[in-house]
């Protein structure tokens, strides 16, 4: 098992990004530490939670204690500990060794830290989610529901599909021309290469993190999409793809 891991302080938080590498599933686009499934991307439930004990394991943490977004690509944020929606992008909590994980495969797990507060989260930003600021919808449920301010939170961006293999219709990407010039480089193609990666930190800058707090290591700007030995990508290999997530937590019972 690997994993990544950005510069986002360890004192307070256990956080990483999973690779493929290190689990047992067997089908080939699956292959090997995929995290999840459903009907329609076909890893067997044994398989998915031998997977992600390795990954606890690894990492540091326990099995039980990992909480997965249910994805709905929107911008829905659930607070731990309320009444859990049926599917949501974000979660955050106060809650030391509970571990947030977001699902990616081409959309890009985004970490959120506050050491100050002890306050984490993590979101799940696909396009659609991007443009519907799921981000900042993380950043604003931190400051709401537990007073942290703007310019504490750290965020840790994780591995996604590069602009080099992400295309969207002409009229998706004008909402990312809009967001900003340099997340569409090519707009007059019939189908447009679109950044992710900069639309999130333009959305989170403006929102008011600031730069120095947004971590993106250049380990994790390797496009999903272009390495197939170190992540699963749904561009890549169609409907059945594997997922790696990002995780975090608080370091206190773990």
């Amino acid at each position: 098992v690997t994993h990544c891991r950005s510069s986002l302080s360890s004192e307070c938080f256990g956080h990483g990004f999973s690779t493929r590498t290190g689990g047992v599933s067997l089908i080939p686009t699956l292959s090997s530490l995929n995290l999840f499934s459903s009907s329609r991307r076909r890893d067997a439930e044994a398989v998915v939670q031998e997977n992600r004990r390795r990954l606890a394991v690894h990492a540091g943490f326990h099995p039980l204690s990992l909480r997965l977004v249910k994805v709905e690509h929107g911008s829905r944020v659930w607070v731990v500990g309320r009444a859990e929606p049926g599917s949501y992008d974000a979660m955050v909590t106060d809650r030391a060794g509970v571990v947030l994980a977001a699902p990616g495969a081409d959309c890009m797990p985004i970490l959120f830290a506050d050491p100050r507060s002890k306050v984490i989260g993590a979101a799940h930003a696909g396009w659609k989610g991007t443009l519907m600021g799921v981000a900042m919808a993380t950043v604003e449920a931190m400051v709401t529901e537990f007073g942290c301010r703007v310019s504490d939170i750290m965020v840790a961006m994780g591995p996604s599909v590069g602009a080099c293999c992400f295309t969207l219709d002409r009229q998706q990407a004008q909402d990312f021309l809009r967001i900003d010039r340099g997340c569409v480089p090519d707009p007059e193609s019939a189908r447009p290469h679109v950044d992710l990666r900069l639309a999130n930190r333009v959305l989170l800058q403006r929102g008011g993190v600031l730069s120095g707090h947004i971590h993106d290591h250049k380990e994790m700007q390797r496009c999903t999409s272009c390495h197939p030995e170190d992540f699963f990508s749904h561009v890549r290999d169609g409907l059945n793809f594997g997922t790696q997530v990002g995780f975090l937590w608080i370091r206190g019972t773990d």
